[in-house]
């Protein structure tokens, strides 16, 4: 009985230690497994970034179904408070015009949905940094 619960909690160190550590491997990264992890991983909440447009796009593909050609950004995005992280987003048809804010809805590097929104809109920590 010993050695079975013993592996059990190996099992579950093993397991909360896998977790931690895909979240300290994904905070940063902008690759498409970081954000498939992170949507996967329950320790990793939803948060709202703020980001300003640039007019240079990091890579633009062509989309395999609709043939609609998608820009993918990666910029240092700031969180309420002001932290940074790096994140990549995309626009699918239309390359965005310089200089607008984004909020986007995000889990860890997973971008759940984005918005155009007016500077008056970014929380007062923001709106020097951006």
């Amino acid at each position: 009985m010993k050695r079975f619960c013993k592996a059990i909690l190996a099992t579950i160190i093993v397991f909360a230690v896998g977790i931690v550590g895909l979240r300290i491997y994904t905070y940063n990264n902008t690759s498409l497994a970081a954000a498939v992890i992170d949507n996967l991983n329950p320790l990793v909440k939803n948060d709202t970034l703020y980001v300003k447009t640039t007019s240079k796009y990091d890579y633009k593909y062509l989309d395999a179904v609709s043939k609609i050609e998608n820009f993918a950004y990666i910029q240092t995005c700031y969180t309420r408070k002001g932290e940074t992280r790096k994140l990549e987003y995309v626009s699918l048809g239309k390359q965005l015009s310089p200089g607008k804010f984004l909020k986007l809805r995000v889990k860890g590097q997973n971008v759940l949905s984005w918005e155009e929104i007016k500077q008056r809109e970014l929380p007062e920590p923001v709106i020097p940094l951006l």
